[in-house]
């Protein structure tokens, strides 16, 4: 993403309002476990090279959530059926997986024992009358086969308020400033014209465009000889590093926050942020992960459906579920229609899923809980559903993915990687009828290099890289 997550990762969210019938606000916690229940074992009544249009679209209920089912009504709509592709991840994270997995434990915190790289806990493992399921649920997400990190190179916001039309506000792609990217090997020119991915409806009210990064240090599978670590001297000390710098608009051109999250899951997130207009850096706190992230629909801890620390809160597994979802997109960015314009003008296939449903600790959340779906296959994100205190529907976050080896553009930092990676992401605030897109341009998994790694996320010199 870009320095508005606050150094949490690229990633893109989405969501939108009900536009027929049932309005997503009257919708309840319960009224998504009643759906769970009775479409649990629901098995489609389509097929690969189907389109369904919106007379059949009640063929497609069992397949997508409530609230999100509703967004979907809406004469254009249409659904171009594909195949399911194999997600399985590269070879050198299921050789850590078969390696390790047996060894692999939980604390009585939740947090895991004897971890050193690939899946930590086996599908099999994970059962709806296992209290810890939850917990095994949440590590086999966090660790999930992602190479060194996402990259995005111009992760567009754009803020949105539903109604009306976006005409003439659609943003200009630009390259991120050289500094930042020095060291990755991308050879991709940026289009300036990406008109064509937005359709249908909404207003843009005002955009921005950063480059993200988010830096893996230890656990990584394609270093296990190594232990896993990173070639850096305190690699151990750090699960991830995140990187998020403004490039627009101008007045905001250069801000930067820096974010650490530790290998100790009880170990606090430190951040700090560069602001060019002071020349300063200062210390900020990233703790507070429930705040909105400035002015959008998004959360700190909902990036990526969920990037908090996961010793402040419960899990629990609610089953497994097949859903229509888009994480075989035929394109390298996304493709949005519908009279929001926030729903994937794209290729859908049906896909198991993990449903994990998390219940923080702190009484005064603004969540009551949240229930979100990944992948079963590779344990990465498509969908997560918040509700608020009263536990109704307050919010939907849907994360639009491309499998790697796809991309015909930037395939310098993906083809190799086998993974499925962000290129957009859509959040949506039902309580204020409004949203947050995310497009992602030049989204990847790039290989890291020592050099680059250790100027980027340098605090020391993070005056001098940054002016």
């Amino acid at each position: 993403m870009t320095l508005l997550s606050a150094g949490c990762a690229a990633i893109l969210l989405v969501a939108a309002k009900a536009l027929a019938q049932a309005p997503p606000r009257t919708i309840s916690r319960a009224d998504v476990e009643q759906w769970l229940n009775k479409y649990r074992d629901a098995k489609p009544e389509f097929k690969p090279g189907d389109v369904i249009g919106p007379g059949d679209l009640e063929k497609v209920r069992a397949f997508m959530p409530p609230g999100y089912f509703e967004q979907l009504k809406f004469p254009e709509f249409r659904v171009e059926i594909i195949a399911p592709r194999n997600h399985t991840p590269r070879q050198d994270y299921m050789a850590c997986t078969e390696k390790y997995q047996a060894q692999v434990k939980l604390a009585g915190d939740g947090t895991l024992l004897n971890y050193v790289c690939g899946q930590p806990f086996a599908n099999s493992t994970i059962r709806e009358e296992d209290l810890q399921s939850g917990a095994r649920a949440v590590q086999n997400f966090d660790y999930r086969w992602q190479n060194y990190g996402q990259v995005v190179m111009d992760s567009i916001y754009l803020w949105e308020r539903f109604g009306g039309s976006h005409a003439g506000q659609i943003p200009i792609p630009e390259a991120p400033p050289e500094d930042w990217t020095n060291g990755i090997a991308f050879t991709t020119k940026f289009s300036k014209d990406v008109s064509g991915e937005f359709g249908g409806g909404g207003v843009f009210e005002r955009t921005a465009s950063g480059f993200y990064e988010r830096m893996y240090f230890s656990h990584l599978a394609q270093l296990a000889d190594r232990g896993g670590l990173f070639d850096v001297p305190d690699a151990k000390t750090f699960f991830w590093k995140e990187f998020d710098g403004l490039f627009s608009p101008f007045d905001l051109r250069g801000t930067v926050v820096i974010d650490y999250r530790y290998a100790d899951q009880n170990r606090a997130d430190d951040a700090w942020a560069y602001d060019p207009k002071l020349r300063r850096v200062r210390r900020i706190s990233v703790e507070v992960k429930a705040d909105s992230v400035a002015g959008t629909e998004q959360n700190y801890e909902d990036f990526y459906t969920f990037s908090g620390r996961s010793v402040r809160w419960n899990f629990k597994f609610l089953g497994w579920k097949d859903l229509l979802c888009v994480l075989d997109s035929k394109y390298d960015a996304p493709h949005l229609y519908g009279p929001n314009g926030f729903v994937p003008d794209d290729v859908w296939s049906v896909r198991r899923f993990a449903v994990v449903e998390r219940i923080p600790k702190e009484p005064r959340h603004p969540y009551s809980s949240v229930v979100m779906f990944w992948d079963a296959q590779n344990w990465h994100p498509w969908m997560m559903l918040a509700f608020d205190r009263e536990r109704k529907l307050l919010k939907i976050s849907m994360f639009q993915q491309h499998w790697t080896e796809d991309f015909k553009d930037w395939a310098e930092i993906n083809h190799g990687v086998e993974s499925t990676v962000p290129t957009g992401v859509y959040v949506l605030d039902l309580l204020k009828e409004r949203a947050t897109l995310f497009s992602n341009v030049g989204s990847g998994y790039p290989t890291a290099t020592v050099e680059r790694v250790k100027r980027l996320y340098n605090i020391s010199e993070l005056e001098q890289e940054h002016r």
